[in-house]
């Protein structure tokens, strides 16, 4: 029996990742890693004992933020022949994660962003006149959070330039929202060898609120990270009272653009509910692809997973999937 060990298995993100897995690989046995007892196995990720990976097929790192070194992590994966996923978002994680070792799969970025962004520009590969890929992520604020991921969501905001920029976007039957440039943990995406500029952008389901911390950001970037951090808990907190001035719908939108900056395609990904599990799939499917057939050195969640096979599964979980006009 196929052994996956979901590190951060008791968090937020990770039982999601465990409900999914067990939800899809039904004959594959999941197995919840942290530093307590209580888990199924001792696992500290940032001084891993080989012992906590014995027998284990595929690691799936949910131990966010994703601020800390994941190479002894790593390392520790490739002397046992253990292939990882994890789902940071961060460049900085990304390029330390993004190592070569062989037939071994090291796959950072298994979630919405970059992970499934890198999958459905795949859909433009074959045309070179595609110029650039604009991504946008909106998220339903009438859903439940954490304080770790309200922290990695402010923790750019405001630094390197980021979240001082915006647009709106038109989104159909839904208010247009509105994003602000926003680290994707890639900055380039591979169409068909070739190398194309990706731009992100971040948002609410209300365009004040998006409006409110673009406002903020420079504040925000000053702000000590370890006082973010209480922030952000005590928003975790406060968040209840919000809640119902929003909605539980989540967009993850893609433009293709040309040379000439006009929108040559789009495509949307609309979560009406279970949005927050939007980003767990990804590592799932990247799971179930690697135990199929063994992960062939995968470094992006595209060397695993269709921009089809990303669309099948997401329709068959109830999400939509589906062209989209988009406007400036």
């Amino acid at each position: 029996m196929s052994r996956v060990l979901v590190v951060g298995g008791r968090g937020f993100m990770g039982r999601r990742v465990i409900r999914l897995l067990k939800q899809t690989l039904p004959d594959v046995e999941v197995l919840s890693g942290g530093r307590g007892s209580a888990n199924d196995r001792v696992v500290d990720v940032r001084a891993p004992l080989p012992d906590a990976l014995e027998g284990v097929d595929v690691l799936i790192n949910c131990v966010g933020p994703f601020d800390y070194d994941p190479r002894s992590l790593i390392e520790a994966c490739v002397a046992g022949g253990v292939h990882y996923l994890d789902l940071a978002e961060t460049a900085g994680w990304i390029a330390q994660a993004s190592v070569s070792v062989g037939d071994t799969a090291i796959v950072p970025g298994c979630s919405s962003v970059p992970g499934l962004i890198q999958v459905f520009a795949q859909r433009w590969k074959d045309r070179p006149e595609i110029a650039k890929i604009r991504a946008q992520l909106s998220i339903g604020t009438n859903n439940p959070g954490s304080g770790t991921l309200l922290y990695s969501m402010l923790e750019p905001v405001g630094r390197r330039g980021w979240f001082r920029r915006s647009w709106l976007r038109e989104h159909g039957d839904l208010p247009a929202r509105r994003y602000a440039n926003y680290p994707a943990g890639v900055d380039h995406v591979d169409l068909g060898g070739r190398s194309v500029p990706l731009e992100f952008g971040f948002g609410f389901d209300r365009r004040l609120y998006t409006s409110w911390l673009r406002l903020t950001a420079p504040l925000v970037g000053l702000t000590p990270r370890p006082l973010l951090k209480l922030q952000a808990w005590w928003m975790r907190l406060c968040s209840p009272l919000m809640r119902p001035f929003g909605s539980r719908i989540g967009i993850l939108s893609l433009d293709a653009l040309g040379a000439d900056g006009l929108v040559f395609d789009s495509i949307e990904i609309r979560a009406a509910e279970n949005g927050l599990d939007v980003p767990a799939w990804p590592s799932v499917w990247a799971t179930e692809a690697i135990l199929s057939d063994g992960g062939r050195g995968a470094r992006t969640l595209a060397d695993l997973v269709s921009a089809q096979t990303a669309e099948e599964k997401l329709l068959t979980a109830g999400y939509q999937v589906r062209p989209a006009s988009a406007q400036e």
